[in-house]
């Protein structure tokens, strides 16, 4: 029968043993690493980071957000700029079709065939 071959309680304990493997690396990496990122707010300020990642992490942090707003203020004034050249340029076109189309009327009224 089936159920008599040693390799029938296999199948049902390496899945078990492979899920308990995972949790428990899950759990040394967490260690590891210090638990969630400090910038979830999972953990209160001032608890260690992790043995890995540097004291200064939140220097950088503070000095990627002024760069970021910086870069932002740039981008937000070039799009204005754009925008307001865009404008001048459609300006510009609607007189130049405009003029020419007056210059093609007077010169349709002024040669009378």
């Amino acid at each position: 029968m089936w159920w008599n071959y040693w390799p029938v309680p296999w199948m049902f304990l390496a899945p078990l043993m492979m899920l308990i493997c995972m949790a428990v690396m899950f759990f040394m990496m967490r260690a590891m690493h210090g638990g969630p990122h400090p910038a979830v707010g999972v953990w209160p300020t001032g608890m260690g980071l992790g043995p890995h990642v540097p004291e200064r992490a939140s220097e950088r942090q503070s000095a990627f957000e002024e760069y970021r707003a910086e870069t932002l203020k740039r981008l937000d004034d070039e799009q204005q700029d754009f925008q307001a050249f865009l404008g001048r340029l459609r300006t510009a076109k609607d007189r130049a079709e405009f003029e020419q189309f007056m210059a093609e009327r007077r010169s349709r009224t002024s040669s009378p065939h």
